[in-house]
């Protein structure tokens, strides 16, 4: 199974909102900031598009042309897209990874998890994170206690278990912060070309 990534993440979750082409995916990215938090190209998202399609994730709905733009493909998740959204959002959501956005990308496509829901996850990711540490820092003092820790070995473990601090203290900030998460919508499809009123 693919580790998760927020390209996939990020168009799996909004065509789980709605339909939509492209050039609205892309707006929407734009308008999230993920290139600046996380790193993603917006120009990768069309070739994700492509594969996402071969994979029978997404498929064409209609096509639209607005005027004399070029005329664009409107693209609809299918039901093994969501399985495959679930799946990537909650191990995103779950896993300890910490050079990933996987985890911010899930949160702001978090395809219709409720705070429970969300709160679930994340608790797992938290305790995860919170045995990792404890690993790190039981090994670290084994290692010490036995002579075989080099000033440099030390500076490594210093780093890790730095890193996995920052990170629970993130998720000890974003506990307030969940109930505003669950109820925001992932982009406002207005905002991209999408007509929600009938």
């Amino acid at each position: 199974m693919r580790d998760a990534n927020p390209v996939r993440l990020l168009i799996l979750g909004l065509l789980a909102e709605a339909p939509l082409h492209g050039h609205q995916i892309r707006r929407a990215a734009d308008q999230s900031g993920i290139e600046h938090w996380g790193g993603v190209k917006v120009g990768a998202l069309y070739g994700m598009l492509h594969r996402l399609e071969s994979e029978e994730l997404i498929e064409p709905v209609r096509t639209e042309q607005d005027g004399r733009r070029p005329q664009r493909t409107v693209y609809a998740i299918t039901s093994a897209g969501r399985q495959e959204l679930a799946i990537h959002r909650d191990r995103a959501l779950t896993q300890p990874m910490l050079h990933s956005t996987t985890v911010e990308a899930a949160l702001k496509w978090s395809a219709g998890l409720d705070q429970a829901a969300l709160t679930d996850r994340l608790s797992h990711r938290r305790a995860a994170l919170e045995a990792t540490l404890a690993e790190l820092v039981k090994g670290r003092e084994l290692h010490r206690g036995e002579g075989h820790l080099s000033a440099a070995s030390l500076a490594g473990y210093l780093r890790s278990e730095l890193h996995l601090r920052a990170e629970l203290a993130w998720h000890e900030a974003l506990e307030p912060m969940l109930p505003a998460i669950a109820q925001e919508p992932a982009i406002d499809l207005e905002s991209v070309g999408v007509r929600t009123s009938t």
